[in-house]
């Protein structure tokens, strides 16, 4: 780590320790945004790091609302001024670590995401949901090639394929989602990967109607 660089604490506080005001911006796209995260200084390297420790241990997330911890979602993982999830792209940083941090992603959805959302998904009204159910979405690789490793492709595809095993509709959901979007480049495993989901594990109508679609990426 770099002399000046924020602490794992301090960066957990900036991500998710924001209130949640209905009609007003995310914290991140406020104007004094700049003012706040550039005094962190945090690097790829850093963010790799930061990354992999929350979606391994997710439990330091719980002083935090789910409605709050969407919000960091949407921040880490989406279309954020900084971009945290594009760092699992930068060759720069060592291909291993950056293939545990997508690993990792399957540990976040099993201990976090799974026992904060049981019963039915609610993506369409939840915050927390949503932001779940748009992960690979937002996710900046679907796959295609140039766009990260094959290493970083096969992880993404394990730890979707991980996620699917949970027994969760939301995880399921999500899961499935993203295996949706990365039909068009790694068809076949996508395919193979949802047919033994299916195979395997008893599924509410819904997640099985929905898995049909995503296997031919025709999934909405």
């Amino acid at each position: 780590m770099m002399a000046g660089t924020a602490s794992y604490d301090r960066w957990l506080r900036t991500v998710f320790d924001h209130p949640i005001t209905a009609g007003l911006p995310h914290w991140y796209q406020a104007p004094d945004f700049d003012s706040l995260w550039d005094p962190l200084e945090i690097n790829h390297a850093v963010t790799i790091d930061y990354l992999t420790r929350l979606y391994t241990r997710p439990d330091v997330l719980r002083p935090y609302s789910l409605e709050q911890i969407a919000q960091g979602i949407w921040f880490l993982v989406g279309d954020s001024p900084v971009q945290p999830s594009h760092a699992i792209l930068d060759a720069s940083v060592p291909l291993v670590a950056r293939v545990d941090c997508v690993a990792a992603i399957a540990i976040f959805f099993r201990d976090f995401v799974g026992p904060a959302a049981p019963g039915p998904s609610r993506s369409d009204d939840d915050p927390f949901h949503m932001a779940c159910y748009m992960w690979w979405d937002l996710f900046p690789t679907w796959g295609s090639p140039g766009v990260g490793e094959p290493e970083i492709h096969r992880a993404c595809l394990t730890t979707m394929g991980e996620a699917l095993a949970v027994p969760s509709e939301l995880c399921q959901l999500s899961a499935l989602h993203g295996l949706n979007h990365w039909c068009l480049h790694h068809g076949s495993q996508v395919v193979r990967t949802i047919d033994a989901f299916l195979a395997t594990t008893d599924v509410s109508p819904f997640i099985r109607d929905y898995a049909a679609s995503a296997r031919v990426g025709g999934a909405q």
